[in-house]
This record gives C-alpha cells, structure tokens and sequence, in this order.
C-alpha cells in the first residue's frame, strides 16, 4: 500500500472511532483505535429490529373466527367449526432475534389426531408436534380459545396452556391462561398471554395469515411473535426474549 494511500486509509479508520486525522498515536489513542476496529464489524453485522418480513396488516378485520386449519395449514373449512383433522406433515419456518442473532431456519411437524390423556383423566383429541427441542401432544383449550400443549416429553402433563389462538378473535385483544405444569416434582403454575396484534395480514402475498404476541408471564418468562398463514401453517417466529434453547 503507497503512503499516501495508506495515510488516507488511516484517517478514515481514525474519524470512525471518533478521533481526528491529526491525532498523535501515543499508547492510549492506539488502545481506543483498536477497541473501535474490532467493535465496528459487529455493529455493522447486526440486522435492524425490523428486518424480517412483515405481515402486512389488514385493518378493517376487526373480528375473525379462526380455525385450527390456519395452524396446520389444511384447507379452511367452510362453516365456523374448530376440528383436528387428520394429518402428518413438515413445516419450515425462520426464527428472528432483534437482539442482532442470526436467523434460525427450523422446522416443525404436525400428525394426528392422537388420542391422549390428560392429567384429569379425560382422553382427548391431539395433535403430536416435534419442534427443534422436543415433542409435545397439543389439543385444543376447554374453553376453545386456544390450542396448547397437553403432554411435553420435557416436562410431563400440562393443564390449560393457551398458546395459538382459534376460535373467535378481535383485533388487539389479550387473553390470559393460568397453567399447570405435572412434573415429577411436583405441579408447577405459569400465567402466559396471547394478545392479537394482526388479526388479519398479508404474509408473503397471502392474505388471511395473522400474527400474535404470545409471553410467558411468570417463571422463565419468554417473549415470542408467531406469524400463521392459510395453506402454510407456522412460517415465522420473532424471538424477543428466549424461554427456552430453541424457537418453538
């Protein structure tokens, strides 16, 4: 590199770390140089908090029913009926950190229905689902606001855990779903809420997706956006603060 070009490349690195081109290079000016070197790239890799796709939002859907075949991507059904029907597929979907953490490209299954018990006793229609950390039996909610998981292989049994909303929704609503967990040391309680920040949404140029905010509000508390779309089931999670090692 020439001296005059060197020179220039010198000044340039200097402004950036908030020093002058004129500055002498005693021992602690070095130190500060160096320090903004390494620390720029890292500024600079990490992405905007906005940076995923955005489900475009469809403002004058103010109310939806929505079914379970906006979760499993099936075929909407054509009256306002919530049903497990018969499946077994694979879901691609890409997890976003707005921490600066690259994307994660992860996948899930769904199949079923699958007869499992509950921890009152009851047997139920589930759906088995395999996520990157575990596999889970989820069913539908007594009051048929929300499906959630009944069985974790992590955990055990799980009473009323509300995660993706079905059924009747409006625009910008929370609700709130005081859970039990069943483990083997004993039952263990967790308060979590859904709230609908897009009840209606264009994800990818297909319209009637929509997304939510679900948090757990108690305990290990963890912080997630999931975006739905017809046809496609899960296609996108927003990690805001992790509960867990993986997106689910």
């Amino acid at each position: 590199m020439s001296a005059v070009l060197w020179k220039a490349t010198l000044s340039g690195h200097l402004i950036s770390a908030g020093l002058s081109p004129s500055t002498s290079l005693e021992p602690p000016v070095i130190k500060q140089f160096m320090l903004a070197l390494v620390l720029a790239p890292i500024h600079l890799l990490a992405p905007a908090a906005d940076s995923w796709p955005e489900c475009r939002h469809d403002p004058t859907i103010t109310e939806r029913f929505l079914p379970v075949e906006l979760i499993n991507g099936e075929p909407l059904p054509a009256t306002d009926v919530l049903q497990l029907v018969a499946i077994d597929k694979h879901y691609s979907f890409v997890a976003y950190y707005p921490s600066g953490e690259p994307p994660f490209n992860g996948e899930t299954t769904l199949k079923g229905p699958i007869e499992q018990r509950r921890a009152d006793g009851r047997v139920v229609q589930s759906y088995e689902r395999t996520v990157p950390a575990a596999t889970e039996r989820m069913a539908i909610t007594d009051n048929g606001q929300a499906m959630g998981r009944i069985f974790d292989e992590r955990i055990g049994l799980i009473s009323n855990e509300g995660k993706y909303p079905v059924g009747l929704w409006k625009q910008g609503e929370t609700r709130h779903f005081n859970t039990v967990f069943h483990t083997a040391r004993g039952d263990g309680n967790s308060s979590t809420s859904i709230t609908m920040e897009k009840l209606s949404c264009e994800f990818e140029g297909i319209s009637g997706a929509y997304a939510i905010r679900w948090r757990v509000d108690s305990g290990r508390r963890g912080d997630y956006g999931y975006v739905f779309a017809p046809g496609r089931g899960l296609v996108q999670v927003i990690v805001y603060k992790r509960a867990g090692s993986r997106p689910s």
